[in-house]
């Protein structure tokens, strides 16, 4: 029997149920379908919401740096005191934020008052979430008669606008009978400047010291002395002990050489030295290994001036043939050869010895006239303590005698200033007798023939010159071997290939070793710079002098230390040189070099003799740095 299905009549207003494929393919979607849809949409939507805060939270934060860093730039001036005392100095700051001058601020003309840069530091602070750069330059002040004075207002290019400030008034007294000594901490630390003389002329070099002292220390940098109108030898240092009174203090004695450039009665110094001084707080433990109970508090400190007396050089007596040079020095000169040809060339050595300033010593003139061709000489300083003033110069010249009529070489002189004679003296060497041969024929080639003309040979055994009538054979007596064409055509090929060969080798090795490469790079590149700075040091063209000095000591310190040339700064040194064996005198001319790129930045240039004095520094601290052993 078969059985129908029975259908139920669908209730009015349900969903009729249909197969799942029916119910898709009259555009519905099963249950799973639409959460998968769901869910889709609701990742959409937060992923979507996400890119929305992070890109506020972006844009904020742009907004926030931008903020941050860029803003007005401000400038002001201030001084650290408006009251002061004669021979008592007040701390002029030009502070810049938010930008750098573009130029090197013009100091103020105030008669009677001594304006002198004294160093620059940087501060970076965040306020409110801005990022602030501050510039600071400091200048000290020092009056020389009292009264009341006014700092005019300075104006200055900054960012390519003209910043004003406002004046300032200082108020100077009458010098104490002792000056107040109100630092804390004048018990643990003092400084002293001592001039060897303070009665000098113009151009006598004279010793000058600084004494620090002080119960402990870091961090010492080197002094900074004031003084317009002076130039100054690098500093060389040494440490000792000193007893003073009752108490017994350390010592670092920096000395160095100072030249009166200009006449009058010159303010020298104040002498500043700034370091962190180690004072023992709270009766902490003298054994305490680990200085749990030692402060170190930056110091800045500085000495009394001095007044140094700088007289003209008389113009009474002065020889013709001066050129400069003041002490007390003797004389001597040789020639070699004496026995010459024409045109052959002949050394003139002229020793001068004897206590002053060798470096401004000069080769005397010869006064050769055109009886001579010369060449420019060469000088060489021998001086075992630079610093003592003494030691011998020596000046190599050649000449070429041009006819055989000479026959001598002509006397010349050499006179100098005597400082402690108050006259000139004039050393006198005398004429030295030359032989001068005429030049000699070259030699014609000897060649060996032979005739079959009998009284030919019977005549050239009685003539010392015979022309042939008829020339016969020519034998050259010769091995190819000593002949220059068999060497070019043999030897040539195989140097060729020896050239090119070590020319490989030196390429892979470039390539393979960056060092290396880097080293290579930086050599060639400082030696164009010395030939650069030296011209613009004779041009007295300061401002590019300096920069181009200060490049070239970042590249060679760069590649010596193994670092970025821009991250070379004055701090590295003492952090990276003694790792390398750099010696004290090295590291102590590297700071002086450092520090004078830094003053010249925004202090008045200096003279060409001061700029070649420098460039010559840089050249034998360059020298010293290559013989340092690193690694390749």
């Amino acid at each position: 029997m078969l059985f129908r299905s029975a259908r139920l009549p669908a209730r009015r207003g349900a969903r009729p149920h249909l197969p799942p494929h029916q119910r898709h393919a009259k555009g519905e979607q099963p249950d799973f379908e639409k959460l998968v849809k769901k869910l889709a949409e609701s990742r959409k939507s937060r992923v979507e919401s996400h890119i929305g805060v992070a890109s506020r939270l972006l844009g904020g934060l742009l907004v926030w740096w931008f903020t941050a860093t860029v803003h007005a730039a401000t400038f002001s001036v201030t001084l650290d005191r408006n009251v002061i005392r004669v021979g008592e100095q007040a701390v002029l700051t030009l502070r810049f934020d938010g930008g750098q001058p573009s130029g090197v601020p013009r100091l103020p003309d105030v008669p009677n008052l001594q304006i002198q840069f004294a160093g620059q530091s940087q501060q970076i602070a965040l306020n409110n979430g801005q990022r602030t750069v501050s510039l600071l330059l400091n200048y000290v002040v020092a009056a020389s008669q009292p009264g009341d004075y006014t700092i005019p207002a300075f104006n200055v290019p900054v960012a390519g606008a003209m910043l004003p400030s406002q004046p300032l008034a200082l108020k100077v007294h009458a010098a104490a009978a002792k000056l107040p000594d109100t630092e804390a901490y004048r018990q643990f630390t003092f400084v002293k400047l001592r001039a060897g003389k303070t009665n000098v002329f113009v151009g006598e070099p004279f010793a000058l010291e600084v004494r620090l002292y002080f119960t402990s220390a870091g961090e010492i940098q080197m002094p900074s002395l004031q003084g317009d109108g002076f130039t100054l030898a690098p500093f060389q240092h040494q440490q000792g002990t000193e007893q003073v009174g009752n108490a017994s203090y350390r010592v670092i004695l920096f000395r160095t050489v100072a030249t009166a450039v200009k006449a009058g009665k010159l303010a020298l110094g104040p002498a500043q030295c700034a370091f962190n001084l180690h004072i023992r707080v709270g009766g902490g433990d003298v054994f305490d290994l680990f200085n749990r109970g030692v402060r170190a508090q930056p110091v800045n400190i500085l000495s009394e001036p001095l007044v140094v007396d700088v007289q003209p050089l008389p113009l009474e007596g002065r020889p013709a043939d001066f050129n400069g040079a003041i002490g007390n020095f003797n004389l001597s000169a040789s020639v070699a050869p004496a026995d010459v040809a024409v045109g052959d060339p002949v050394t003139v050595r002229v020793q001068v010895s004897g206590r002053g300033g060798l470096d401004g010593l000069q080769m005397p003139p010869l006064n050769l006239g055109e009886a001579f061709k010369s060449y420019p000489p060469s000088a060489t300083t021998d001086a075992p303590d630079p610093l003592a003033m003494a030691g011998t110069k020596k000046f190599e010249q050649v000449v070429q005698p041009q006819s055989a009529d000479v026959k001598e070489l002509p006397a010349f002189s050499f006179s100098f200033f005597d400082p402690e004679a108050r006259a000139y003296r004039t050393l006198k060497q005398p004429a030295t007798p030359l032989r001068v041969r005429a030049a000699a024929a070259s030699a014609a080639p000897t060649v060996v023939m032979t005739t079959t003309n009998a009284a030919t040979v019977a005549a050239a055994a009685t003539e010392l010159v015979h022309i042939k009538p008829h020339l016969g054979v020519v034998v050259v007596e010769a091995t190819p071997f000593r002949q220059p064409a068999w060497w070019a055509l043999t030897g040539g090929p195989f140097a060729l290939w020896l050239a090119l060969l070590v020319r490989r080798k030196r390429a892979e090795q470039l390539v393979n070793n960056p060092r290396l490469r880097r080293r290579r790079e930086v050599e060639k590149l400082v030696n164009a710079g010395l030939a650069e700075l030296r011209q613009q040091a004779g041009a007295a063209q300061a401002e590019p002098f300096f920069a181009n000095l200060f490049r070239l000591l970042q590249e060679q310190l760069g590649e010596r230390l193994d670092l970025p040339g821009s991250a070379i700064t004055e701090e590295v040194l003492d952090e990276r040189l003694k790792d390398i064996g750099a010696s004290a005198e090295l590291c102590s001319s590297l700071h002086a070099l450092f520090q004078a790129c830094n003053a010249a930045r925004y202090a008045p240039a200096g003279q060409s003799g001061e700029l070649a004095k420098l460039a010559e520094q840089f050249a034998t601290a360059v020298e010293a740095l290559r013989k340092l052993e690193v690694a390749a």
